[in-house]
């Protein structure tokens, strides 16, 4: 594990992935939750695909996670974002670094497991989506809206 002034390279990465969104919240738009509502970006869907249970699991593992965005027209695009993760420290000739698909939704600030088609959900995931909702102005009539969208 790679250590800087004692504290471990992934927790200051998520540190600062949360020192950003609280920038991005308190420099946000202060009209009303109906009023310019607007989409995630694709920094915000992979910060929240980094800090959801999958991305803590490989890091208590000793690894880290890595993803590329992907495009089909057979994807959803409009309404999600699709990443592949994979495991951003093995390098092994043989066998798989794939970890998993994600989406997540550019309204709601959902996060799924596309290969089980469940939502995924932590503690500290439900913190950062419910303060990129609020900078966002993703109220509950929005989430009810989106949420069923298939992706």
């Amino acid at each position: 594990m790679s250590v800087t002034n004692g504290v471990p390279r992934q927790l200051r990465r998520l540190g600062l992935a949360l020192v950003l969104l609280g920038a991005l919240h308190a420099t946000g738009d202060r009209a009303g939750p109906s009023d310019n509502v607007s989409t995630l970006s694709a920094v915000e869907a992979r910060i929240l695909v980094y800090i959801s249970p999958v991305g803590q699991r490989q890091r208590e593992q000793g690894t880290d996670i890595a993803m590329e965005a992907q495009s089909s027209a057979q994807l959803n695009q409009a309404d999600y974002y699709y990443f592949w993760v994979y495991d951003a420290k093995r390098r092994e000739p043989s066998g798989s670094v794939t970890v998993g698909y994600y989406a997540v939704n550019k309204h709601t600030a959902d996060v799924w497991d596309a290969d089980l088609r469940q939502p995924v959900s932590s503690r500290v995931l439900s913190g950062v989506q419910a303060i990129i909702r609020e900078s966002r102005h993703i109220d509950r009539g929005t989430i009810e809206k989106y949420r069923s969208r298939p992706f």
